[in-house]
């Protein structure tokens, strides 16, 4: 199967669960992920057929170990944070990064450490940029 852009990379809540099992384990079976989200008390068909749909978009696929389907990630755990968040800032925020973080900000979910760290991505995205000269 090809591989999914992050543009084109979709997850719904129980699935975000279910690859955060595989991201953390490496390969998981219906049964690992079952008892990883037993806060939640999914059933067992539940697993196995969210399973299923994320092998068949391409997100998961597996191995037969002695009759038992062992399923492993096709996708980063990055690819599918860069996936949601832009479908998030399309969708939500007009493309535009300032309207997120004003938001984030309004809602006091950006911590000083944060702010520090933003504010070092920045310059470190100015100082890589390659610099247009501006005598012609």
């Amino acid at each position: 199967m090809a591989k999914k852009t992050n543009s084109e990379i979709r997850l719904g809540r129980l699935e975000l669960q279910i690859m955060n099992v595989v991201w953390d384990r490496g390969k998981a079976t219906v049964h690992d992920v079952k008892a990883a989200l037993s806060h939640r008390k999914p059933a067992y068909s539940t697993i196995l057929t969210m399973m299923r749909k994320l092998e068949a978009k391409g997100y998961l696929e597996h191995d037969v170990d002695d009759r038992t389907y062992v399923y492993r990630s096709t996708v980063s755990r990055e690819a599918v944070r860069h996936g949601v968040l832009g479908d998030i800032l399309d969708r939500l925020f007009d493309g535009s990064a300032s309207l997120l973080l004003n938001s984030l900000a309004e809602q006091n979910r950006i911590s000083e450490k944060d702010q520090r760290q933003i504010k070092k991505l920045i310059q470190e995205r100015k100082d890589n940029e390659p610099h247009i000269n501006s005598d012609h």
